[in-house]
């Protein structure tokens, strides 16, 4: 590995901790099974215990943030496990990212897999790049008319916890790869160049996926989880998209700190995060007295 490049998430690690701590108030026994490897970039994981029919049960298309390993995103899924979802996990790797035509067929893949789920209602949970990937996965639907219908109309509920758009995509590249600022800001010029060196190739695609995603084509109520303090997913563009979807009159729910970092407002305020996942969860009709499974541990706060 080169001088001063990591292979880290971005995600204190301390944020990990403090997940496995408030775990157990969600325990299912669906959490014991090991995920199913559909490819290098998605696994699922089955609620198998849940008193739903495969058929009626929400699925959550999971989107991790860059770099994120299996073991931390896998937290995130043991929450709507707990609660009887059906889980997705996507992940793709930095030099995916780099080049969208490699990032396409880990969209394609997803989309074929939720496509044969029937008519399971879709729900969508997206970290820092998950906001690129999910416009990617709306590009792939409204490419077939089918799949507008059929797939589209299915899903039910967005939520993106520090999103980033396309411009951010070389500050948050190299604040992945690398935690030493020389080589942060070398990565970020670099990124940028590249960039410009490929409008057609590269960049196009990011414009279109940006598109879809700021035009919310099936009006999905969303939540939005963000930070004023927030570097690599700044406040401003998050705030421009919410504001268009909310003229639309979509139904948009924002909870957004002071202080905390890129994709860490878990680890600071957790009993504050559950309740805003919960509670939208319920707005929107998937968390009801059928298909909540019981926690072990009730939430106080």
């Amino acid at each position: 590995m080169l001088p001063g490049i990591r292979k880290i998430a971005l995600f204190p690690k301390e944020g990990h901790q403090a997940f496995f701590a408030i775990l157990p108030r969600f325990a299912s026994s669906s959490t014991e099974a090991k995920p199913e490897r559909l490819s290098r970039n998605l696994s699922f994981r089955e609620a198998y215990d849940s008193p739903l029919p495969s058929h009626e049960r929400p699925l959550v298309m999971l989107y991790g943030w860059l770099v994120a390993k299996s073991k931390h995103i896998h937290k995130y899924g043991d929450f709507y496990l707990g609660k009887g979802f059906d889980v997705l996990h996507i992940k793709i790797e930095p030099l995916q990212l780099m080049w969208p035509e490699t990032s396409q067929k880990v969209i394609k893949q997803l989309v074929d897999f939720v496509d044969n789920r029937g008519s399971q209602p879709l729900l969508v949970h997206g970290f820092s790049v998950g906001g690129y990937l999910y416009g990617e996965t709306l590009v792939k639907i409204d490419e077939d008319p089918r799949m507008r219908k059929e797939v589209g109309s299915r899903i039910v509920g967005q939520i993106f916890d520090s999103p980033v758009d396309y411009e951010g995509i070389p500050r948050g590249f190299s604040r992945a790869v690398s935690p030493v600022p020389v080589v942060q800001r070398s990565l970020e010029a670099t990124i940028s160049a590249y960039m410009r060196l490929f409008p057609k190739k590269v960049v196009s695609h990011y414009h279109a996926s940006s598109a879809m995603f700021h035009e919310n084509p099936f009006r999905t109520p969303a939540l939005v989880l963000n930070s004023e303090a927030d570097l690599i997913g700044t406040p401003e563009p998050i705030q421009v998209v919410v504001d268009k979807w909310r003229s639309k009159g979509i139904p948009v729910d924002m909870k957004t700190w002071a202080e905390t970092p890129h994709v860490s407002h878990f680890h600071y305020h957790p009993v504050q995060y559950i309740k805003c996942l919960s509670g939208f969860l319920s707005k929107i009709g998937l968390i009801n007295d059928k298909t909540e499974m019981k926690e072990k541990i009730g939430m106080h706060g």
